[in-house]
C-alpha cells in the first residue's frame, strides 16, 4: 500500500508542521499497518502450535502402538514446576496423578521401597524398572529420566 506524503505546513530544521487532517491520515496508515503486521505474526504463531500439536500427536501414536496404551507427550505445568522445584520427575509425575507410592509400586509392580531410592536419587534404576514405572504412569520413559543423566 502507497500512501501520497501530505505536504507540510513548515519546515524547520527542528519540526514539520502537517495539517490535522494529514496528520490523522499518517497515523491511520501505520495502526493499520501495525494491526497487519500483528495479524501476520498471530498467524505465524497459530500455524507454530497447530505443527506442534500434530508433532505431539504423531509421537504419541507412535508410542502408543509401541506399548500398547495411550501416552501423554505433554508436560503439566506442576510437572515442570516440581522438577525446577528440585523433585525427581518420578516423584514429579506421580504426585501430579495424586498417587502415592505404594499406589505407583501397585501399579507398576516396582516395589515401594525402590521407588522411594529413585525419587530420593539413592538409586538410578535401570531401563526395565523406569520402563514399568513410565507405563504405569503413562508416560514415556524419557520423560522419567533427569536432564543431567543424559
Amino acid at each position: 500500500m502507497s500512501v501520497a506524503l501530505p505536504k507540510p505546513k513548515l519546515i524547520t530544521d527542528n519540526e514539520v508542521v502537517l495539517s490535522r487532517d494529514d496528520w490523522d491520515r499518517i497515523v491511520e496508515v501505520l495502526e493499520e499497518r501495525m494491526v497487519a503486521t500483528e495479524l501476520a505474526e498471530d498467524a505465524d504463531d497459530i500455524a507454530a502450535v497447530a505443527a506442534a500439536r500434530e508433532e505431539d500427536a504423531a509421537f504419541a501414536a507412535r508410542i502408543e502402538g509401541e506399548r500398547g496404551m495411550p501416552v501423554e507427550v505433554t508436560v503439566p505445568i506442576e510437572v515442570i514446576e516440581a522438577k525446577l522445584d528440585g523433585a525427581h520427575p518420578i516423584k514429579a509425575w506421580r504426585e501430579c496423578r495424586d498417587w502415592t507410592q505404594l499406589d505407583l509400586a501397585a501399579r507398576s509392580g516396582v516395589s515401594r521401597d525402590l521407588i522411594a531410592q529413585l525419587e530420593t536419587r539413592r538409586k538410578k534404576g535401570g531401563i526395565e524398572t523406569l520402563s514399568r514405572i513410565a507405563r504405569a504412569l503413562g508416560v514415556p520413559i524419557e520423560g522419567l529420566i533427569e536432564d543431567k543423566e543424559i
